[in-house]
């Protein structure tokens, strides 16, 4: 049932819209995201994890990654510094979605599946777009002119790494949401 679900996904949004600027920009940003050719090489606003899952199919990560993230609620989203997202494709091989924090900059999370025994592994990166939020006319050609310029984004609690901080924390509830229900014994 998880891997038909997953194979059918429609494109989403989450809670909230991204503005009219966004909402047109967003998505070239996305495909040139001239912010992660020098992040990707520097480690700057840029991290790849690779996530193993013995147990579970591309279909079901898919399936579970899908639903954590539309579960997100206002809070956690916020913690995230992602109160806004779309999932812009989910299926068997991947999830690509577009997240939007409160000023509007454009990160986005690749997923990338494949199946491996009976589980799968999952490469899983997490990049900013671009130093100039996505609500500002022409970004993603600023973006563009402005790619040699690194820039860095803490997490919300400790100053590390934002997208590290992401990945964990999205990690954590994917995990959380793959393990196979425990069973309680009934009283006699």
């Amino acid at each position: 049932a998880a891997a038909a679900a997953a194979a059918e996904v429609p494109v989403l949004a989450a809670h909230a819209e991204p503005s009219f600027f966004s909402t047109l920009q967003g998505p070239i940003q996305d495909v040139i995201a001239p912010g992660h050719w020098v992040g990707q090489l520097a480690g700057i606003n840029s991290k790849t994890d690779r996530w193993e899952f013995a147990d579970s199919s591309p279909e079901e990560v898919s399936g579970a990654l899908v639903s954590v993230l539309e579960g997100l609620t206002p809070d956690r989203r916020a913690k995230l510094l992602m109160p806004e997202l779309r999932i812009a494709r989910a299926d068997a091989s991947a999830v690509h979605v577009l997240t939007w924090t409160k000023a509007e900059w454009l990160d986005s999370l690749d997923v990338r599946l494949e199946p491996r025994g009976s589980g799968c592994v999952a490469r899983a990166s997490f990049y900013a777009t671009g130093l100039v939020p996505t609500s500002v006319p022409l970004a993603p050609l600023i973006n563009i002119a402005m790619a040699w310029f690194p820039f860095g984004s803490a997490e919300p609690s400790r100053g590390g790494p934002l997208q590290d901080f992401r990945l964990r924390a999205i990690k954590g509830l994917l995990a959380k949401r793959l393990e196979p229900p425990q069973l309680v014994p009934a009283e006699p």
